[in-house]
């Protein structure tokens, strides 16, 4: 990208985030800064730049919340690196938000760089393939005559058609394939072709030379269903080699021609999903361009498996969907770059899919990697990238999500240092070269982390073991300090000899929680003997505003029960909807503790005034019937007169705001730029923050304590003393004595 003679390249507005990144770009000549920056001390503000040159820019950034700026050292320089927002130097360093980077000055003006998309050759040296005699019509088999058309032209066109194939596609080393596009041209193997089937080594749709210069572009690869031995295309061809705009098709991924039936797989389970090897298997010392890639054949093991080359690599927008173990995976690669890689887990097959695993890989980077969970998933996955054996490792620009509260619990999970990495989002993580690769001993402890800049010290937890397994627990009454609950592959706590890793802290066993209000399923069945006539839906005004809304989660009602804890059995009852105001002074009134508007309305749907209400038995309890109750897994308390805090999910960030006597909230204000699931105050005014960790922060808003938590927090509460913390995660309770 080059930018001449402008105000401004790239302006982000007030109150809103950017994944920004931009590598090999020129700014010539812009006025004033070259990038205004929102918020860099936010999670969702990422901004990397690498090897911007840069002529007449004196401001190279100026950020809009703090006002600092960059400013460039001459008139002519490179931004060999700047990178702000949330930074992480190793597995072992805490995360913080800063700005750092590397400016230098040039003697001139460089060229411009030279592009990794290699030109097409001219239309008139390319051959027509139904004019050499293939037919696309989805019933010939059409192999030899496109094997034959391969032999003997080096650049073919492939119109529109489905060709049906029955052995592998093998280029000479410079074919090159243009198709019209990867819906209309499709090369098809038909369900139990013999030479894709039984059981042995993988068998390639297209096969491309060894370090070859190959261009493929606009061709769909479709391996069928039942064609176990199936790779849709195994790519070795070298640097300079092009693969654009391929779909890979099947399963629930599939994509059908206009007016052909469409197949009910998203209803249920299909035995052939998952029976394949890869849709893309880039090997032995294959490497080159990667772009506009679209992989989401659920009948393949992987979307994409990329092993054993060191040859230079480049992904430009990679999507890949819908698997059921893993979505991507490297195996000794190096000299790889990765930008905007998206990952997609459906409901139905990848609940229990690793998205990215990496092994033994070096010298690879990942810019704007896209993390993402459907609105149908229905539980949590431990990480989203899993890596072993890896060094010299940088990601930028990591966006790890879901619109529903079970976006994977970890960013990334080193097997090697038994570490993960919390944070959602973050701006870079550094794994440095020389980084260990022997796998851990087995009932070792963790590796200790520092403890962050401004805490203060505590003493270790006496000693740190697995808890007992739900099944065992549940007749358990305690447990030793220190311990953790936690499944198989799941990291065990850590025992931190600097860091408070929840000092004196105890897991309970897990126990049946005392519900004192509840919200309904967003689907109606109708059951025998069962009638809805009862049961009118109210359609919440702030539905709108939210992709879980949006996607299928505004047919329901909530409905509010009150339970008696002494009496749980026979005390479950039904809360009428009542007009709010019905208790003109309420004593407490509980709003959702976070809530995720990805339309960007949070500021405005979280101060509106609620028309309707649950009025608890006590008569001074109030729960304002709002959209966000079906979707929070906790409710917060706000207290008239008293300062009221709250998290907005999709902005990163906890919310302050005044309470009225009538038990409405406004005067929002911006708190601090953390948050997750629920956020509280203590009587001195400090208010704990869960975001991966617990963070406490005094009254005007500054960090001054980090608590380390064995795993994610999922809620907490305080003791009527206040000196303990009772903490939730996924897999167990715990109790903090707090410093």
């Amino acid at each position: 990208m080059t930018a001449k003679n402008t105000p401004i390249v790239i302006d982000i507005d007030s109150n809103y985030c950017e994944k920004l990144f931009m590598e090999d770009c020129r700014f010539d000549g812009v006025r004033g800064p070259a990038i205004r920056i929102s918020n860099e001390e936010n999670a969702s503000v990422q901004i990397n730049l690498r090897h911007v040159v840069c002529r007449n820019v004196p401001v190279l950034t100026a950020n809009i919340a703090n006002g600092r700026q960059v400013q460039g050292p001459t008139s002519i320089y490179e931004a060999r690196s700047l990178t702000a927002g949330l930074q992480i130097d190793d597995w072992s360093a805490d995360p913080t938000y800063s700005t750092t980077k590397d400016l230098q000055p040039l003697n001139s003006f460089p060229a411009a760089s030279t592009s990794d998309i290699p030109a097409f050759p001219s239309m008139d040296t390319w051959a027509n393939l139904l004019q050499l005699g293939a037919k696309g019509d989805g019933e010939t088999d059409d192999t030899k005559a496109i094997q034959d058309a391969i032999d003997k032209y080096p650049v073919i066109y492939v119109p529109q058609g489905w060709y049906r194939i029955s052995n592998t596609l093998r280029l000479k080393p410079n074919t090159v394939i243009i198709g019209l596009n990867p819906v209309a041209t499709q090369l098809q193997l038909a369900d139990n072709t013999q030479a894709f089937g039984g059981f042995g080594s993988p068998v390639p749709l297209l096969e491309t030379s060894r370090g070859g210069n190959n261009i493929v572009s606009g061709i769909g690869l479709s391996t069928g269903a039942s064609n176990p031995r199936a790779v849709g295309c195994k790519w070795m061809a070298g640097g300079g080699s092009y693969l654009n705009d391929v779909k890979f098709i099947g399963g629930h991924g599939g994509l059908n021609r206009p007016g052909t039936p469409r197949t009910t797989i998203y209803q249920q389970q299909d035995k052939d999903w998952d029976s394949q090897y890869w849709s893309l298997w880039i090997t032995d010392g294959g490497g080159g361009t990667f772009k506009d890639i679209w992989s989401a054949s659920t009948y393949c093991t992987s979307g994409a498996y990329i092993s054993n080359t060191s040859t230079p690599g480049r992904i430009y927008a990679m999507s890949v969907e819908h698997h059921v173990r893993n979505e991507i995976r490297f195996n000794k690669v190096s000299n790889w770059k990765v930008y905007a890689l998206q990952l997609e887990e459906e409901s139905r097959e990848s609940s229990e899919c690793q998205p990215m695993e990496i092994q033994d890989c070096h010298n690879m980077t990942f810019a704007n990697l896209y993390m993402f969970r459907v609105i149908r998933v229905i539980k949590p996955y431990p990480y989203s990238v899993r890596l072993w054996g890896c060094s010299a490792m940088e990601f930028l620009n990591v966006h790890n999500f879901s619109q529903i509260k079970y976006t994977t619990t970890s960013a990334l999970y080193d097997v090697n240092s038994n570490t993960e990495v919390r944070p959602w989002e973050f701006a870079r993580l550094m794994i440095p070269a020389g980084t260990p690769t022997n796998p851990p001993t087995p009932g070792a402890p963790a590796a200790a982390a520092s403890s962050p800049a401004g805490s203060s010290p505590s003493s270790p937890a006496s000693s740190s073991r697995r808890a007992p397994s739900p099944t065992a627990a549940a007749t358990s009454t305690s447990a030793s300090p220190g311990c953790a609950a936690s499944t198989a592959g799941r990291r065990p706590p850590e025992a931190s000899p600097s860091s408070p890793t929840i000092p004196g802290s105890r897991c309970h066993s897990p126990a049946t929680r005392k519900t004192t209000c509840s919200s309904s399923s967003s689907t109606f069945q109708n059951k025998a003997g069962w009638s809805m006539a009862a049961r009118k839906l109210f359609q919440s005004p702030d539905a709108a505003g939210t992709s879980f809304s949006g996607w299928g989660n505004s047919g329901f009602a909530t409905w509010v029960y009150s339970i008696d804890p002494g009496n749980p059995d026979e005390t479950i009852t039904l809360l009428p909807r009542s007009p709010m105001g019905t208790v003109a002074h309420p004593f407490k009134v509980l709003y959702p503790a976070h809530r995720w508007r990805d339309f960007h309305d949070f500021n405005t749907v979280i101060v509106n005034r609620p028309g309707w209400c649950y009025v608890a038995p006590d008569g001074a309890t109030v729960i304002p019937d709002v959209y966000d109750l079906a979707r929070s897994t906790a409710l917060t308390a706000a207290y008239p007169g008293q300062p009221f805090y709250a998290t907005d999910e999709y902005d990163k960030r906890t919310v302050r705001l005044s309470v009225s006597p009538e038990g409405y909230l406004s005067g929002l204000t911006h708190f601090a730029e953390r948050g997750e699931f629920v956020s509280i105050p203590d009587k001195a005014g400090n208010v704990y923050i869960a975001d991966g960790q617990l963070y406490r922060y005094d009254p005007q808003g500054r960090q001054h304590l980090l608590i380390r938590t064995p795993e994610r927090p999922t809620g907490m509460t305080l003791s009527p003393d206040q000196k303990m913390m009772y903490v939730t995660g996924h897999h167990g309770f715990y109790e903090v004595a707090l410093p």
